[in-house]
């Protein structure tokens, strides 16, 4: 009655996220010159691998503590079509508005999605903490467009920070979001019709 349970979608992604820290990395970035060549997994994939220990650590940190702000994420199945709607979301907007990125590793873009889709998702529940979250996570964004912010992290993870993937995640997670409430609002047809 008093305990939450555990996210068993949720916790299952943070192993897997744990476990493919231990594969090597440069097989299953996200290259676009090689996915191109036939490695289409890369588009996926890259979103799953880290530069470093700090990288995953991050982002298993900032999953768990989303994931603490709203203990009723996603069942399996949305969790799932919503990660494979972040990665392709992502991975076609970076293609597009950095044609010149050569690769990436790391699930901070899918991250700012999967917010995005609790908070929206959660509003009806908790209005001032995901309008809070929502607000604060726009400020984020706007700042680390600004380059404000990147240097530290960039130092930290080993590499430099894709925003752009923050930006592409955030907007995705906020489509998929809507486009989920609208078709829960949607009355279904009946087959009788």
């Amino acid at each position: 009655m008093g305990y939450r349970t555990v996210n068993k979608p949720a916790l299952a992604l943070m192993i897997l996220l744990a476990a493919l820290f231990l594969v090597p990395a440069g097989s299953l970035e996200w290259r676009p010159d090689l996915a191109r060549s036939g490695e289409w997994w890369r588009l996926v994939t890259g979103h799953l691998v880290h530069l470093n220990g700090w990288h995953l650590a991050l982002n298993l940190a900032g999953l768990a503590l989303v994931l603490t702000l709203y203990p009723r994420a996603l069942p399996f199945r949305p969790l799932a079509l919503a990660l494979i709607w972040l990665t392709m979301f992502i991975s076609g907007g970076l293609l597009v508005v950095t044609p010149d990125l050569p690769g990436y590793r790391g699930f901070s873009g899918c991250l700012h999605g999967l917010i995005a889709i609790f908070a929206i998702h959660g509003f009806r529940r908790e209005r001032v903490l995901s309008a809070s979250i929502m607000a604060l996570l726009t400020g984020k964004l706007v700042m680390e467009s600004t380059g404000l912010g990147l240097t530290d992290t960039a130092t930290l993870i080993g590499g430099a920070v894709v925003w752009q993937a923050h930006a592409l995640g955030f907007a995705g997670g906020t489509v998929f979001a809507g486009l989920s409430l609208l078709t829960l609002r949607t009355p279904r047809q009946s087959s009788a019709e």
